[in-house]
């Protein structure tokens, strides 16, 4: 009787086994119903900065809505990396790509064979140098530029001396907010003067270092364009470690809580921020899905920013990273 009731039980424990076995399906691979899911891959850069891990927060959140895919996020450690991830995702063949290009410059080559592969490809907040893409969604990185701008010209009345960090000098996305602010200053306040030009990057480690190697060569600046709230924070720390009180403003980009803080707080120099935010890793996501659902889409959606500062703060602390 012990014995019957032994192999009973190996019986049943296997037939669970293989029904479990069964029923189950490679990382999405398949539908309930047989139907092999669309396949979309997703390449970010490194989530170096606030931004950057809000943007992957906001995207895996918004992949969840979408069962009917299957989803690959990956961010890559720096831009060769992600040139090889890319790679690796062209050799397995996805029905679409969303690519958040780090360097829009080196990624172009591998951006234009994924699309002429037959991928479609949905280009996100970052331009490549290339109209081979199937949709671009990102911000206007050149109006960033313009409002920053006219928002100094207008605090210094016209008349000045202004450092400018870039933001990776020479990336599409450097080169649109640089030129919306240079072309504006040019037009509208030929009286202010870039007296220096540095790299903040996207990060406040790089607008430290970049805005202490500036101070001691210019005793007298009267502001300080930066194209990123962190690269704007790190450069703020260097002034007042240099105790400079010749430095009027400071504006900054992105939307960062900590920049919005001292918004609120009304900081006399961090004045305000050109601000699209991080939300539209979403766009990009509702984008591939529409596109592969064989909806109608724009080829390009540039989302417009706004100029945050301590009168209008509030309304966007939650759109802050």
């Amino acid at each position: 009787m012990k014995k019957l009731l032994l192999w009973a039980c190996i019986v049943l424990v296997c037939f669970s086994f293989f029904a479990c076995s069964g029923q189950g399906t490679s990382s999405g691979a398949a539908a309930s119903d047989g139907v092999a899911k669309q396949r979309i891959a997703v390449s970010l850069p490194p989530a170096n900065n606030s931004w950057q891990a809000k943007i992957r927060q906001v995207i895996d959140q918004a992949v969840l809505l979408h069962p009917d895919f299957e989803w690959t996020i990956k961010n890559a450690v720096d831009d060769d990396d992600q040139l090889n991830q890319l790679n690796i995702f062209l050799n397995d063949n996805y029905d679409a790509m969303i690519i958040l290009p780090g360097n829009g410059t080196l990624l172009t080559p591998i951006c234009e064979r994924i699309y002429d592969s037959g991928c479609k490809t949905v280009i996100l907040d970052r331009a490549i140098e290339s109209s081979k893409y199937t949709a671009l969604v990102m911000g206007d990185n050149y109006g960033c530029g313009v409002a920053a701008a006219r928002l100094l010209g207008k605090l210094l009345n016209g008349q000045g001396d202004i450092v400018a960090l870039h933001s990776y000098t020479g990336i599409p996305i450097d080169v649109q907010r640089f030129d919306g602010f240079k072309d504006t200053l040019t037009k509208e306040f030929p009286g202010i003067r870039i007296l220096v030009e540095g790299d903040g990057e996207f990060n406040r480690e790089a607008g430290l270092r970049a805005m202490t190697n500036i101070l001691p060569g210019y005793p007298h600046i009267d502001a300080v364009y930066t194209q990123d709230d962190e690269a704007a924070l790190g450069a703020l720390t260097a002034i007042n470690n240099a105790r400079r009180d010749d430095i009027k403003y400071i504006t900054g980009m992105g939307g960062a809580k900590e920049a919005y803080e001292r918004f609120i707080a009304k900081d006399p120099i961090y004045v305000a921020s050109m601000s699209y935010f991080p939300g539209q890793g979403a766009d990009g996501v509702e984008m591939a899905v529409r596109i592969l659902k064989g909806g109608t889409f724009p080829k390009d959606t540039v989302l417009g920013s706004v100029v945050v500062d301590s009168t209008n703060v509030h309304q966007f602390m939650n759109d802050a990273y």
